[in-house]
């Protein structure tokens, strides 16, 4: 099984030589193939990073080819497909046939190297579809997998099988890029791996954080919602491995304080019967329908930026450095990933064991009774944020190592 894998591509590269490049006559430094999942408007952590690296690439010069699964937002039967220009980023979305153990089942992306040639790949990890497409990659192409985190498979025959993928994968990049230390520290596998690892970490378009005068004003809106109370936010799907059940039941022991849970999700009604059954419905909010555009609003508003996740899928947690930009102290599960980097306890957060309301309610208590750390948690946090999180930071590391790899001369206009 093994050896099928990590030999497939040559096998079967006369049967996928039919394809027909699909780029389009732009001219750039070098190119990029970006695999992911979806793109924007899709939303999601890795859908913002994805844009981030993308439109970060056109911008340092490179031509950009982005393959994703249509997501939910897009329009059309479920075999359509359509590929548009997004702000330099050639974005095709391939047509899917469904989903099997949430993975889009679309033929056309795993040979998306030879439709759409590039100089480099760069692949999101984990993403079954685009570990296949990375195996069915010309040898001559160098791949970078950013590792955003293990994969957690509880059938035992698909551990298996894609045990031996995933072995196949690593072997055959050139480059496996963590966003922390933890994520090497914490994994599974990438220790085996370690000579190909690099640190790397994520970067996010901060700028967008800088309010005018004008969004001063809705902010203290907002603000008036909570009637004086201090206001706990959180911001992510409303799925069990965000663990808000945990806020919710951590609430009732925090006075004076609402709970506002920013985003949507199968879980939105099991969520709003606990906060009635522990007592806390009037001080729960729900916002399911914020755009990108006004979330900023939601941060500033905030005291306290809960992020009570529960499993290492939470690999980084972008939600938290959104918050630092804004210079609000975290309260964060103490996970085995990057999310204890980010939030570093007792530097710009404080960090709590896993599913535990009682400590959670503690460390909301601390920072609630006692301003001053809150405040200099919040500074630190924003300095962070800037010097380690910014996208810039983010982009000329993986232009970087793309250049070593491709030895692509850096342009004379940068």
């Amino acid at each position: 099984m093994r050896g099928w894998i990590e030999d497939v591509g040559a096998s079967y590269s006369w049967w996928i030589g039919f394809g027909v490049s699909g780029s389009l006559a732009l001219e750039g430094d070098m190119r990029i193939l970006e695999l992911g999942k979806f793109y924007p408007p899709e939303r999601g952590g890795i859908e913002t990073l994805l844009r981030q690296f993308s439109e970060g690439f056109v911008e340092q010069g490179a031509e950009v080819d982005c393959v994703v699964g249509r997501g939910p937002t897009f329009e059309g039967s479920i075999f359509d497909s359509g590929s548009s220009v997004q702000r330099g980023v050639r974005v095709h979305r391939v047509r899917t046939c469904g989903e099997f153990f949430r993975t889009s089942l679309a033929p056309e992306y795993l040979w998306a190297s030879k439709r759409w040639p590039a100089d480099v790949i760069h692949a999101h990890f984990p993403n079954p579809l685009s570990d296949l497409a990375c195996l069915l990659a010309p040898r001559s192409t160098p791949i970078v997998l950013s590792w955003h985190s293990d994969i957690c498979v509880r059938q035992k025959y698909m551990i298996r099988l894609y045990s031996s993928m995933q072995r196949a994968l690593l072997r055959r990049v050139d480059r496996v890029v963590v966003a922390t230390p933890n994520h090497l520290e914490f994994s599974d596998w990438l220790p085996e791996f370690r000579k190909k690892v690099v640190v790397i970490p994520f970067g996010l378009d901060l700028e967008r954080f800088q309010l005018t005068e004008g969004q001063m004003g809705k902010i203290a809106e907002l603000r008036r919602l909570a009637g004086g109370r201090s206001i706990l936010l959180n911001v992510g799907r409303l799925v069990g491995y965000k663990g808000q059940c945990h806020a919710i039941e951590a609430l009732r022991n925090v006075a004076k304080a609402e709970l506002w849970l920013v985003g949507s999700g199968p879980l939105e009604p099991d969520l709003r019967k606990l906060a009635a059954e522990v007592g806390v419905a009037d001080r729960v909010r729900f916002f399911v329908d914020v755009s990108d555009a006004d979330l900023p609003l939601y941060f500033k508003a905030c005291d306290i930026f809960v992020f009570p996740s529960t499993t290492a899928a939470e690999g980084f947690g972008l939600v938290q450095v959104e918050a630092m930009a804004c210079g609000k102290p975290l309260v964060a599960s103490n996970i085995r990933s990057g999310v204890t980097y980010v939030c570093s306890d007792g530097v710009n957060g404080l960090v709590v064991p896993i599913g535990d309301p009682a400590a959670l309610a503690t460390a909301l208590n601390r920072l609630l009774s006692t301003p001053e750390l809150a405040r200099r948690l919040g500074e630190v946090g924003r300095s962070r944020a800037f010097s380690e999180f910014s996208s810039p930071v983010m982009i000329q590391g993986f232009m970087d190592l793309f250049r070593s790899l491709t030895q692509k001369p850096v342009p004379a206009f940068a």
